[in-house]
């Protein structure tokens, strides 16, 4: 195949599948993962597609993801991941922890698999707040109050903040928008700050997010992969992706 075809090919199937790894362009075309990564930044300085880690992100896509979408929005995506990822994240609780669950629909999942008592579980989401209230009396629960966000359902701003400096918990579980090389995105600055904030004030820190947000970018990057002890993910993560992220953290799925 002529280079000239070949770019034109890899830039269709950029535009088609969105997000692509340089294996899959690899076997597609049967040429070589150099020859990817190398018409892949020739496609990137003439702005066809956008590098992402590990592949190639269709410039289209990121247009489309700068609109963050609402809760809601997320609530019926990729539903069977976030359930796999929830009971792996309630596998971890243990009795007698104190929790804290960031906003996200992926821990709005997390009280259906619960099953160990004697919990303390803080949260800044008001729907992760309400998927535990069936559960309060087993479980004490503690939901930081601030500036409503509609668009996530999270309380952030200063009294979120006041709030959440003087807590510490055993075990953070924070979702992200994006995980990409060593950065974990959302798409709000506020709404990340409280989320570092959390993180930092637990002794075991996890950032939850299915597959399709891996090798992806957000807007506001909020924490360092390598700063966590373990990314929660499902098994829809692939070789490469798990090779390079095992680099900075553990990565955690159901076939560990």
């Amino acid at each position: 195949m002529l280079k000239r075809q070949r770019l034109l090919t890899i830039r269709n199937l950029v535009d088609r599948k969105g997000i692509i790894t340089v294996n899959e362009i690899g076997e597609e075309l049967n040429v070589s993962t150099m020859t990817v990564r190398r018409d892949l930044a020739e496609l990137a300085e003439n702005n066809a597609i956008i590098r992402v880690h590990g592949g190639a992100q269709s410039p289209r896509l990121a247009q489309n993801q700068d609109q963050e979408l609402s809760r809601l929005e997320k609530r019926d995506l990729h539903v069977d991941e976030k359930r796999q990822i929830a009971s792996l994240v309630a596998g971890l609780i243990e009795s007698g922890d104190t929790v804290y669950l960031g906003p996200g629909t992926t821990n709005e999942f997390i009280a259906d698999y619960l099953t160990v008592s004697d919990l303390r579980i803080v949260t800044n989401s008001l729907p992760v707040f309400e998927s535990l209230k069936s559960k309060a009396d087993r479980y004490e629960l503690c939901l930081v109050g601030g500036a409503y966000r509609e668009r996530s359902g999270a309380f952030i701003g200063n009294l979120a903040t006041e709030t959440l400096e003087k807590l510490r918990m055993a075990k953070a579980f924070v979702s992200a928008n994006g995980v990409c090389d060593n950065i974990v995105s959302n798409a709000n600055a506020d709404e990340g700050q409280i989320q570092r904030l959390a993180l930092n004030n637990a002794r075991t820190r996890y950032i939850v997010s299915d597959h399709t947000k891996l090798d992806t970018e957000d807007f506001y990057g909020f924490y360092n992969l390598a700063d966590v002890d373990g990314l929660i993910t499902d098994t829809g993560i692939d070789d490469d992706q798990r090779s390079d992220y095992e680099k900075l953290t553990q990565v955690i799925t159901t076939v560990n």
